[in-house]
């Protein structure tokens, strides 16, 4: 094994970056602060200075913390029969010996409190997990030092810390965010989380930042929104704040959100609000609201009408009847496939173990030796047709539940082909056939606002290349490019203090062929958007709104793993932990 000296590997700083490759004298490393974008940058094996140039000129508004328990040299392995001259990869291990020197030098790429830290964010550890003996016994095994608990917390928030710098330097040249909101309750305590979505200019896609995950009181949403936005200085950046359909934010928005105009009496701010400039735009969840549509406008229809509620009622309680061991074990052994258990608080669910029973062959005979009621033929019947005319709704919500690639512009066309494809399936209902336009009146009524004031959605839906005029009528193409051309003219001459209302007439000329070429390509993908910079403009402004609110209920996903009964007397400021595993 040969062993080399690599100032790399004691610099103060080292932390902040990733070891990727070692060739001559030179190594190239990764910048961990710059992620998700992977900026490769290379220096001297005997100096730095090209990588503090790289923190003092990029990252100088980032809190660095310096760690002094990096002094261990890179010692590189080499097997005996490896060629010294391919300096670019370690290889993988062709024997026990090489395997070993394999796992000792990627223990060593990082120290020892680095490595714990990982591993405390990573899986959401107990801090007090390097105070327990076995834990004590694993580490010094590797002839390494376990730090102490009050260590830990200081490395901790020192990573905290540094966190939020890198999330505010990446938030301070964006335009337009998009803010998700939601409420948590655990063992009596309320929390309070807040994530933020943006696109990102270059590569259009999204990016997503946890922001705040605290304990607070429950008559002061408002002023919590408030107080984060402003933390992050996102006051003039948030285009709307998703949230559910739950009636604390309902509220909070009514009284204290986005006012077109404002008189003296709602001009006026509660005491325990404390002083509240207006809160951004209110976007309501629509999984959650297609949701409620599902679980209850169509329940109660189906229940109340007299044609449908006997066998909806009778149907339904057979296919979540028995859900014991024994029945698994009969549907496992006779179909090869798993029952699925409906969850309470997605609809969706219901509807799988639906179409996951009406699925399987031979249905009477499985049913006598699981030894439950048989469904009758008008059953199978209803429950089939339930599942076909439901098909659309459940495609719908997971589109919408999708947080990688589901933009704003996605809402419209959806909802308009959603009620398309329900009112084609009417053709084919003979037991629910009311059904369709019972969701249709649903959607119509529940997303009134959006349906009426379409002007926003239509801006995102046609600038996004997929979608463009397709999904809209002939008739309304022209007024659609009016409406586009009259905010692409907005976005291009904003910056122009002279021409934003009225643009130069040859302006107007290039704005218009722009806007044509773009609706008459055929590339439905996101790399057409460079060919067109004033589109896309208004494609980041239109699209950075999320439909869904399911990317906050995922962080506190990672809550449950937290305030376990075991431990629920964390320290409400120890809830960071949460932030770190997210970001």
């Amino acid at each position: 094994i040969t062993k080399e000296k690599i100032m790399f590997d004691s610099w103060k700083y080292k932390h902040y970056f990733e070891l990727k490759k070692i060739h001559g004298k030179n190594i190239t490393v990764i910048c961990l602060l710059c992620k998700p974008m992977l900026r490769e940058y290379s220096t001297a094996k005997n100096s730095t200075s090209n990588l503090k140039k790289h923190l003092d000129n990029i990252h100088k508004t980032a809190e660095l913390v310096t760690r002094l328990d990096t002094q261990q040299s890179l010692k590189r392995p080499h097997c005996d029969d490896e060629d010294n001259d391919d300096d670019d990869d370690i290889p993988l291990a062709a024997n026990k010996k090489c395997s070993y020197m394999c796992i000792e030098y990627a223990f060593k790429m990082q120290s020892s409190a680095d490595a714990l830290l990982n591993f405390v964010i990573e899986t959401i550890q107990p801090l007090d997990i390097v105070e327990q003996p076995s834990f004590k016994q694993l580490v010094e095994g590797t002839k390494h030092k376990v730090m102490t608990h009050k260590t830990l917390m200081n490395h901790i928030d020192a990573t905290y810390r540094t966190m939020r710098t890198t999330i505010m330097v990446r938030l301070a040249d964006i335009k337009s965010v998009c803010t998700t909101a939601d409420i948590w309750t655990a063992h009596n305590k309320s929390f309070f989380g807040m994530t933020c979505h943006w696109i990102d200019p270059t590569s259009l896609q999204w990016v997503n930042a946890a922001l705040a995950c605290r304990k607070h009181a429950f008559d002061v949403i408002a002023s919590l929104i408030d107080e984060i936005h402003t933390s992050f200085s996102l006051e003039d950046k948030v285009v709307r704040t998703v949230t559910d359909n739950g009636s604390n934010f309902a509220k909070a928005f009514k009284e204290y959100g986005f006012q077109e105009e404002e008189d003296e009496e709602t001009a006026e701010v509660d005491h325990k609000f404390g002083l509240i400039t207006d809160l951004p735009k209110h976007q309501c969840c629509t999984a959650h609201t297609l949701n409620l549509i599902a679980a209850y406008d169509i329940h109660k229809h189906l229940s109340c009408t007299s044609s449908t509620s006997a066998v909806y009622r009778s149907s339904i309680a057979k296919n979540q009847a028995s859900r014991s061991c024994k029945t698994y074990e009969v549907i496992e052994d006779n179909v090869n496939r798993k029952l699925i258990v409906p969850c309470v608080t997605r609809w969706n669910s219901l509807y799988n173990a639906v179409e996951r029973v009406m699925s399987i062959e031979h249905l009477s005979i499985v049913c006598d030796k699981m030894g439950v009621v048989k469904f009758k033929m008008h059953e199978i019947t209803f429950l089939k047709e339930y599942c076909k005319v439901l098909k659309p709704l459940v495609m719908a919500l997971d589109i919408l539940q999708g947080e990688k690639w589901c933009y704003y512009g996605y809402l419209l066309p959806m909802l308009l082909k959603l009620m398309d494809r329900l009112q084609h399936s009417k053709v084919d209902s003979k037991v629910a056939t009311s059904l369709p336009d019972t969701i249709i009146t649903s959607i119509r009524k529940r997303f009134a606002l959006l349906l009426v004031n379409t002007e926003e959605a239509m801006l995102a839906a046609v600038t996004l290349p997929m979608f463009k005029l397709r999904w809209l009528l002939e008739d309304k193409h022209e007024h659609a490019k009016m409406v586009v051309s009259k905010e692409v003219c907005a976005v291009s001459n904003c910056d122009n203090f002279f021409d934003c209302h009225q643009p130069a007439p040859q302006a107007v000329d290039v704005i218009a062929d722009e806007i044509n070429k773009f609706l008459c390509d055929s590339d439905i993908s996101l790399a057409c958007m460079s060919t067109y910079p004033n589109v896309r403009e208004v494609f980041l402004r239109y699209n950075v709104t999320i439909p869904s609110s399911a990317p906050v209920e995922r962080l506190f996903s990672l809550g449950t793993r937290v305030f376990a009964p075991r431990r629920n007397r964390l320290p409400d400021e120890r809830v960071e932990l949460i932030l770190l595993r997210y970001n």
